[in-house]
């Protein structure tokens, strides 16, 4: 995925990235990066100058990485015929390859903790939050065609939070439980949304 980033601004958010996945909001500092990415003290600091900064940036990074993963499966899956079977592989596979290394999962679920208190970082997530939903409209749009007396499928932000809550369980897990479970949930969430057709 293309974005503007410079070489230097990339690595700093990689490692940053990796510090709040395994330290939390509390253990990001501009210190704990430069460690992290094994740069002088003060690297950080010269490229995001505050705390707020270096945390709007990485939200931003954290986001667009998700964001472009989530773009390339709905223009798969649009692209297709009305294969459940398909959906559900291509989703799994998806969400196995996010768990393979955690990390931008978990900095993300910190950084959508921290919007709940924190404007600016709620304003950039209603941005991705927003593309998300779209996309996954996208998919249901594609497939749409309830017949008299049936359920309509569920709405694309409701199926976004119970698939980002597969994720949350799955990092709850021991790892080698992982795959067989997202598996099973996103079956389960996905599956019914083709039983009418």
């Amino acid at each position: 995925m293309s974005d503007d980033l410079t070489p230097r601004r990339r690595e700093i958010l990689e490692a940053a990235t990796s510090v709040l996945a395994r330290a939390g909001l509390r253990g990001l500092t501009h210190r704990a990066v430069d460690r992290e990415a094994g740069l002088a003290e003060g690297s950080t600091s010269a490229y995001f100058r505050s705390s707020d900064s270096l945390r709007g940036a990485l939200a931003d990074f954290v986001a667009r990485q998700l964001a472009g993963d989530v773009r390339e499966l709905s223009d798969q899956l649009t692209a297709g015929g009305p294969d459940s079977g398909r959906v559900v592989s291509a989703t799994a596979r998806l969400f196995d390859s996010w768990l393979e290394d955690p990390d931008l999962l978990r900095a993300r679920l910190e950084l959508t903790v921290a919007a709940t208190r924190d404007e600016e970082l709620a304003s950039r997530f209603l941005v991705w939050r927003g593309d998300l939903v779209a996309a996954v409209d996208r998919v249901l749009a594609a497939r749409r065609t309830e017949p008299p007396g049936v359920a309509p499928a569920p709405s694309a932000e409701t199926l976004v939070a119970a698939l980002d809550g597969v994720l949350v369980a799955a990092l709850l897990k021991h790892p080698e439980r992982r795959q067989g479970f997202v598996r099973e949930s996103v079956d389960q969430l996905l599956s019914p949304l083709d039983e009418a057709r």
